[in-house]
């Protein structure tokens, strides 16, 4: 299992990343709160056998899952045979069933050329080689007249999807580590939302998602991502909430994509596969969309500082055989990450505290202002080197060198480099040297 230790380094990047006042304290009040709040959530995950626990999430191949999935196939094919019983009856009927098992039976988005004959002959259609399947099904539906019937475009379109899946080529996360609270709405992204670190007016939001019992973060990187998720650049993002065979699925980001509703339908089935996969119960939910319906399973933790988009979008799934009366608590209380304190304000992770950084090098936690910013973190005074020449902070080697008082001090690589240039090939080095260095402005500071 994953050390808190490594998870704290892993918070820590992010906090450098977004140059974050932070302390070893704040993060652990966190990080603690989260191993509490998600130990259910943690334990029901880790049986999938596509549990990552460096990632501390589920990794899909979103290609693979994108197959046609026979059961789905079968189950809509299902209802729609039983919505055509009340239409047709007696050899009608028997023709309509052989012809439209014919057109499913192969579980593929085109017809076999043996079951296009049989379609031919006992569904009466003309149909093609290379046609798709969902079009020849409507063919033989506006034949029998089943396309009449008030249930018709909804089934059909469930059957039509079930047959044609989307494609799609990236990886999908479902995750509870974290760095992807905290990166949920990450500064590498070509979209934006409220809960951004940098900027978000939401930003403490993260930390409460972080540190509830049911949130988890299903989002997709791209296919040649083998890593680190977390820190990939992320093309879609969506939370999911889960407690006791109840599953809400919120709001899909970015939105306003010509494809967003066939994304989301796909992220709910891999997620609630993958759960009822860990369970070891068949993977048949009940799916609720009314907001009436929604509003009863749901509520917002007092104190919680996130964004609450569930209250405007989702939907919920409850997994079949358990209790449907369940209600999601959602959002927990976000820590100072500086104190460890109980945030009040939702535009930032740390309170009105004082503003302290942990060195990157050394691990000490120091004031703000006797670190500074470098390269990819916060260094403190003690770890970082001033060169004698420029003035500029540095974590490289130092060189030796000799300021205009004689005093031995030390400069940087690149100061270095152009010192020795300089007076390398001066007629007056060593008389210059021997007056201690008082000759030429380039004499300031003369190497050792």
């Amino acid at each position: 299992m994953k050390e808190l230790t490594e998870l704290k380094n892993e918070f820590y990047e992010v906090m450098y990343k977004y140059e974050k006042s932070f302390s070893e304290e704040g993060v652990m009040a966190n990080l603690t709160a989260w191993q509490t709040a998600k130990a259910d959530l943690l334990s029901l995950l880790r049986r999938h056998p596509s549990w990552n626990e460096d990632e501390q999430a589920i990794i899909f191949d979103c290609n693979q899952a994108l197959s046609i999935q026979p059961d789905m196939v079968d189950e809509t094919a299902f209802t729609l045979l039983d919505i055509a019983s009340e239409i047709l009856s007696g050899e009608q009927l028997e023709d309509f069933r052989t012809a439209l098992h014919a057109a499913v039976s192969g579980y593929s988005c085109t017809v076999s050329e043996e079951n296009l004959e049989i379609l031919r002959q006992r569904g009466g259609i003309r149909c093609a080689k290379d046609q798709k399947a969902s079009r020849i099904i409507g063919k033989l539906c506006k034949k029998y007249g089943v396309d009449r019937h008030t249930r018709y475009n909804a089934v059909f379109a469930q059957l039509a999807d079930a047959l044609n899946p989307l494609t799609m080529q990236e990886i999908g996360v479902l995750s509870v580590h974290p760095c992807d609270f905290l990166e949920m709405s990450s500064k590498s992204n070509t979209w934006v939302s409220c809960h951004r670190l940098s900027d978000g007016g939401y930003q403490a939001g993260c930390l409460s998602y972080m540190n509830d019992r049911v949130s988890m973060v299903f989002y997709a990187v791209d296919a040649d991502v083998s890593g680190e998720y977390r820190k990939a650049i992320r093309r879609y993002r969506q939370m999911f909430f889960y407690e006791n065979g109840t599953l809400f699925q919120s709001r899909l980001y970015p939105a306003d994509t010509g494809n967003a509703l066939e994304v989301s339908k796909l992220f709910r089935h891999l997620v609630q596969k993958a759960i009822s996969r860990c369970l070891t119960e068949p993977n048949l939910w009940y799916l609720k969309t009314k907001r009436p319906d929604l509003n009863a399973h749901l509520s917002t933790y007092r104190g919680s500082l996130h964004y609450p988009d569930y209250n405007y979008h989702g939907n919920l799934s409850v997994l079949q055989g358990h209790r449907k009366d369940t209600e999601l608590t959602i959002g927990a209380a976000a820590r100072c990450v500086c104190c460890g304190n109980e945030l009040r304000s939702n535009g930032a992770i740390k309170c009105s505290c004082k503003e302290v950084v942990v060195c990157r090098k050394c691990g000490q936690t120091v004031a703000r202002g006797q670190g500074i910013y470098l390269e990819d973190g916060f260094y403190c005074k003690t770890c970082l080197h001033i060169c004698a020449a420029c003035g500029r902070p540095t974590l490289g080697t130092m060189y030796p060198a000799y300021n205009r008082r004689g005093t031995l001090v030390e400069v940087c690589q690149d100061c270095y480099q152009q010192l020795t240039s300089g007076c390398a090939s001066c007629s007056m080095a060593s008389a210059c040297r021997a007056m201690g260095h008082t000759l030429c402005e380039k004499a300031t500071v003369a190497v050792a």
